[in-house]
This record gives C-alpha cells, structure tokens and sequence, in this order.
C-alpha cells in the first residue's frame, strides 16, 4: 500500500520534532536565582576574603562610593583614605574597629568638621547591611591603613534588623503620584534649576540627586524639601542657596507627589 505523500512528510516532522525535544531536555538547566544576601557566620573565612567581600560591598549594596572616595578629596563626605589607621586616633579609649563600626551603625555619634549629619545608619534601609555585610565593610575600611583584626562577635548582634535571615523592613509607600512629582521638579519646584536627576537636569549649583533614594532615608528626603538649613548643606556646595518656602510654595499633594518622585531616584 502507498502511504500518501502527506502522511510522510507529517510523520517526517514529528520524528525531527522529538529529536530536536530530546537534545534540549539532555541539556543541563541552569536554574535562575535572584540574588542572595552575604552570609559569612558559622563558615571559615581569611582575611582576604573578608576585606574582597567588604570591598565589593563599599562599591554595590553598601553605596559608600556614591559620597566617599579613597583618596579624593573635595566630594560629599570625608576621603576614607588610611582611615584603617587614623581610626584608632580619633576618640580616645576606641579602637580603630571600635570607631569604624560605631561610626557605620550610629553615624551622627562621629560627624567630621565641615560635613553634615547626613549619613544613615548603614543596617537601616535605604541600605540596609547585614552583619555579616558590616562585618566585612568593617574588614575592608580596616584593610586601608591599619591592620584586619576584626571578628564578627565584635559586629552587635542586633545589627542588621536581626542579623542573616531576620525580618527585611518594610518599604516606605507615600500615596503620591511619582510622574506628577517630576513634573513639579522640572516645573513649579524648580528643582532642576539646581539638580540633576537621571536625565532631567544638568545643573552643578546643587547635589546629583540621580541615586538620591539609594543614600538617604524617606525622613531625610522629606525634612530636606521643607527644612534644608536644618538638614546640614553637603560638603562642597554653598550654604543657604536651597530655599525653604516649599512648605508654603507646594501644595501637600504637590509636596507628596515631588517625594514620591524622589523616591523612584536609585
């Protein structure tokens, strides 16, 4: 019996179907993971490795290098070049680990002359370090002049919302209007007169608020607008040229829509 030319060709495809169906599930699967929180407690770690991990750190999730510099002065917060040694020398009885971790978790207790207290506790959100994150940030500002001798029962264990696996804060939601809030900073804030956020604005009068949600809390974003002068004026740009009659200026729907704006700059 001839079998019809169509029922070969249907017979023909399904066969290089299955092949092709075959070879791809022989493959091995590479299973896609999001991103996973450093956890160094309970493992062995080197020196080494500790101050690698903190220096990826200083430059990702921990946003240090968005104000400080190593060896560059002039920018938003204070050079941390050899602070590893000048630690130990700053307050008497603290040590250079001592006042390294002190200085991360409670900021405002160590404020150097001529920089505002405008640095947020680094295990609070918007940053929100673990302590073994903190442990190795703490490694890698030691590594920078001084000697690495910290250990993670030197890192409090309440830093860090609990430390590994403790409970993530949640995230501030104001019932504003993020499109309408740019409009207002290009528009009747004129904000962009000063700033520069993402790709609005070019100006150098004030501070590049692109990544301003990364670095600061909502509390602070939110104060600045109303209270600029009593928010400390960041290292390197004038004093008192940011005006503080926004609070009469915007409406409160204008006020929450400009934050809510600012809150999408990361």
């Amino acid at each position: 019996m001839r079998v019809p030319v169509g029922v070969k060709v249907g017979a023909f495809a399904v066969a290089i179907m299955g092949s092709y169906t075959y070879f791809a599930n022989s493959i091995p699967q590479i299973e896609s993971r999001p991103p996973q929180e450093l956890s160094l407690e309970g493992g062995s770690v080197t020196p080494a490795q500790l101050v690698k991990a903190g220096e990826e750190i200083y430059t990702t999730k921990g946003t240090c290098e968005i104000c400080h510099r190593i060896g560059q002065k002039g920018t938003r917060a204070p050079d941390l070049a050899g602070i590893g040694g000048r630690a130990g020398k700053t307050k008497p009885g603290l040590s250079a680990k001592g006042y390294i971790i002190d200085s991360l978790l409670h900021p405002g207790n160590h404020v150097v002359e001529g920089y505002p207290n405008i640095m947020p506790a680094v295990d609070k959100p918007p940053i929100a370090l673990n302590r073994s994150e903190l442990w190795a940030l703490t490694a890698f500002l030691q590594s920078l002049g001084g000697t690495v001798d910290v250990a993670l029962a030197d890192i409090p264990a309440t830093a860090g919302a609990g430390g590994v696996g403790g409970a993530a804060a949640a995230a501030v939601t104001l019932p504003g209007d993020p499109k309408a809030g740019q409009a207002i900073f290009a528009g009747k804030g004129t904000c962009i007169a000063c700033h520069k956020a993402g790709a609005l604005g070019a100006s150098p009068v004030g501070p590049d608020l692109s990544q301003i949600a990364r670095i600061q809390t909502p509390e602070y974003i939110m104060k600045k607008i109303l209270d600029p002068a009593g928010s400390g004026t960041v290292a390197g740009y004038p004093k008192g040229v940011m005006p503080p009659m926004f609070g009469q200026s915007l409406t409160a729907k204008e006020y929450v829509d400009l934050v809510a704006f600012l809150l999408t700059l990361k």
